[in-house]
């Protein structure tokens, strides 16, 4: 399956793994909302770092994504995203799809130490 979650210490790991779809995130993401071991709200590190390539998602297809993180309201706060070291255009185009999220407090991130450590203090 190429979008799995795990509860991981104070973060809700949400990866994803090869080519993915918009249904297949929003599946993963209802599972977690119904599994009583992942708090609410749950903060969320999305690692996208494992993903095909984003060129070849639509804006449209970026943007479903990140509504799925900002419904229901709350529910997943704040969402870190990991990309790629080499993903410069993929990381501008995730930043602008989720930080137009009413709401959802969402920064992309390349190092994974440094999106833990935002998720622990996001202001």
């Amino acid at each position: 399956m190429p979008v799995q979650y795990a509860q991981v210490g104070a973060f809700l790991l949400v990866a994803v793994d090869g080519d993915f779809t918009v249904a297949e995130l929003g599946r993963v993401l209802e599972s977690a909302v119904q599994d009583g071991r992942v708090p609410d709200p749950a903060r969320v590190l999305l690692d996208l770092s494992g993903a095909a390539t984003l060129a070849h998602k639509t804006d449209g297809d970026l943007a479903d994504c990140a509504s799925l993180f900002a419904s229901p309201p709350g529910r997943f706060d704040p969402v870190a995203v990991l990309l790629q070291r080499d993903a410069v255009d993929d990381l501008l185009r995730l930043g602008a799809a989720f930080l137009g999220r009413v709401g959802l407090r969402a920064a992309p991130f390349r190092s994974r130490e440094e999106a833990e450590s935002w998720l622990l203090d996001p202001e």
